[in-house]
C-alpha cells in the first residue's frame, strides 16, 4: 500500500520535470523544518522556526545539487581517456558533519547541567529531512517529520509524568550549637531530600552558620515549600535555593 503510494507520488512528480519537482522538494523540506521549527520556536529554544526551516532547505538543495551532478554536461576526451567520477553521496556526508558543528553552538553548560541537546538533535534530524526531501523520498520525508515532532511534544508531555531526580544546592542558616550540621540533614531528609553533600561555614562572630548542601529529590512541591518543612520552629532560614 505504501510503496504503491510513494511509486504514484514519485511519478507523478517525475512528470512535471526536473526543475517543478526540485521546486516540490525545497517546499516539503521547508514544510518538515518549519513543522519542528514551530514546536521549538513555542517553547523558546535557541534554534527556532526560521533556523529549523533554513537547515532543511538548504540540506535540500546541496542534496538536488548533488543528484543533478551526473546529469551535468561534462567535458570529455575519449582520445586521452578521460572519465569523470561522481558520488552524490558525498556531499550529504560534508552536511551532516557540518550540521553538527551547527548542533554543537546550541549546547550550552549551565551551572552544572547541560542543556540544548535536544535542540541540537532536531537541528540534526532537519537536515536529515532535506536530505530526503531533496532525493526525492517523499513519503520518508512526511513520516519522518511526523515522528520528529511528536518526539518533540508528546514525548514531553509524557516525559513529564515520569519521575525525575533534581538536583539543587540549598543554602541554609541557624544559630550555631552542638550537632546543628547534622540536625540541619535530617531536616532536610524529613523534607524528603536526599542529601549528597553538605559543606558549612560559621558566621564571624560565630553564633551562626550556614549549611550548604546538595541535595536531590523527585517532587517539585519539595523545593517549593522547603521553608516550612525544615524551619517550621523558627530555627532555620532557608537563604537560598539554586541548580547545581
Amino acid at each position: 500500500m505504501l510503496q504503491h503510494l510513494d511509486t504514484l507520488i514519485t511519478a507523478r512528480l517525475h512528470g512535471l520535470g526536473w526543475p517543478a519537482e526540485a521546486f516540490v522538494e525545497l517546499l516539503l523540506a521547508g514544510f518538515a523544518g518549519g513543522m519542528i521549527g514551530l514546536e521549538r520556536e513555542v517553547r523558546g529554544r535557541q534554534a527556532g522556526f526560521r533556523t529549523n526551516i533554513l537547515v532543511a532547505v538548504g540540506s535540500a538543495l546541496v542534496m538536488i545539487v548533488s543528484s543533478r551532478i551526473p546529469y551535468h554536461d561534462w567535458p570529455a576526451d575519449p582520445a586521452r581517456h578521460i572519465n569523470v567520477t561522481i558520488d552524490p553521496a558525498r556531499i550529504a556526508y560534508s552536511v551532516m558533519t557540518g550540521v553538527g558543528f551547527l548542533g554543537a553552538g546550541v549546547v550550552v553548560q549551565y551551572r552544572g547541567s547541560v542543556r540544548g541537546l535536544t535542540t541540537a538533535a532536531g537541528i540534526w534530524c532537519v537536515a536529515a529531512l532535506g536530505l530526503a526531501s531533496g532525493l526525492g523520498l517523499y513519503l520518508l520525508v512526511v513520516f519522518g517529520a511526523l515522528l520528529v515532532v511528536a518526539a518533540l511534544w508528546l514525548l514531553d508531555h509524557f516525559e513529564a509524568m515520569l519521575p525525575k531526580a533534581r538536583y539543587r544546592n540549598v543554602v541554609l542558616r541557624r544559630p550555631w550549637v552542638d550537632g546543628c550540621v547534622g540536625d540541619t540533614v535530617r531536616r532536610l531528609q524529613d523534607a524528603g531530600m536526599h542529601v549528597a553533600d553538605v559543606s558549612y561555614t560559621r558566621s564571624d562572630d560565630l553564633r551562626s552558620v550556614d549549611v550548604d548542601a546538595r541535595v536531590s529529590f523527585f517532587e517539585r512541591k519539595s523545593v517549593w515549600d522547603l521553608d516550612a518543612r525544615v524551619g517550621a520552629d523558627g530555627v532555620v532560614d532557608v537563604i537560598s535555593v539554586g541548580e547545581t
